[in-house]
């Protein structure tokens, strides 16, 4: 029978995470990062559905040949996960795999509504050296156009103590809703995270962060308010956060999908690499 598993219990499906290479699913069961955790046998769990906050969709692992989750998964997110996202006005069920296994069961889930798929791209340093090599070459190669340091009225702030109160800031409320959006509480984020924002004039116009921490990985996200892109701010941001990173022997995550061509320029320019692809799939509920 498939069964909600209490945060107290998601150590439960750390055995499977360990042969995921995703890094939400990961921090969910490690605790880092809050979620929610369906399994087929709450006692020894073989296959497990995640939701991670901050993400759209869920994550399937484990035994894709589950015979509780073949056969009754369709008909529990019906009953139990669908009326949740209509209060949210999700129209769709975005469900994220690490291979093709999952394909009858996912055709299952999505009955007769079409079912889509594309994948993500993840990419990570080959190693550290390299990484910085990269790093510097890119700083200073006045063609690269990524690095470059910050124009008058434009600073590059580590998120903290010092910074969380400043409210010198018009909208330091950016920081915050963005943390929360991954983090339980803002505590959690600066014992465990990393993170920098651009100003400029006083206002924050953009954010990279920690969105996920398992061990010395940590996923990245970055966002620049509309209206203050294509300025190279988000250059600025990774390039702080990619720094601090290499002098910490943290382990940068960029996930992207494949048509984010902007995103994936400055990962590679930040001397990370692609390291592997997962699939994802949606269909509609509607």
């Amino acid at each position: 029978m498939i069964t909600e598993l209490n945060v107290s219990e998601f150590h439960k499906i750390k055995h499977l995470t360990d042969a995921y290479r995703n890094i939400e699913v990961k921090a969910v069961a490690s605790g880092m990062n809050p979620g929610r955790v369906y399994v087929d046998d709450a006692a020894n769990p073989e296959a497990a559905l995640i939701w991670v906050q901050g993400q759209s969709g869920y994550q399937l692992i484990g035994n894709a040949q589950s015979k509780v989750f073949r056969s009754e998964l369709r008909m529990y997110i019906e009953n139990h996960i669908y009326p949740e996202l209509a209060t949210l006005q999700i129209s769709d069920v975005e469900i994220g795999v690490a291979d093709h296994t999952w394909g009858e069961v996912l055709e299952h889930m999505a009955g007769p509504s079409e079912l889509h798929h594309d994948a993500q791209h993840v990419f990570m340093p080959k190693s550290l050296d390299e990484r910085i090599e990269k790093i510097e070459s890119a700083k200073l190669s006045a063609s690269s156009g990524v690095f470059s340091q910050p124009a008058e009225g434009t600073q590059v702030l580590k998120i903290d103590e010092a910074l969380m109160n400043d409210r010198r800031l018009h909208n330091l409320s950016f920081v915050t809703d963005k943390i929360k959006h991954f983090w339980t509480d803002v505590d959690a984020f600066q014992k465990y995270g990393v993170g920098y924002v651009v100003t400029r004039e006083e206002e924050i116009v953009s954010i990279c962060l920690s969105a996920f921490v398992e061990g010395n990985t940590h996923a990245i996200d970055i966002e620049t308010l509309e209206g203050h892109r294509k300025r190279n701010y988000a250059a600025l941001a990774a390039q702080a956060y990619m720094s601090e990173c290499n002098e910490a022997g943290l382990c940068p995550y960029w996930d992207c999908t494949p048509d984010n061509t902007g995103s994936i320029r400055l990962a590679q320019s930040a001397g990370l690499s692609l390291d592997f692809n997962y699939q994802v799939y949606w269909y509609s509920i509607s």
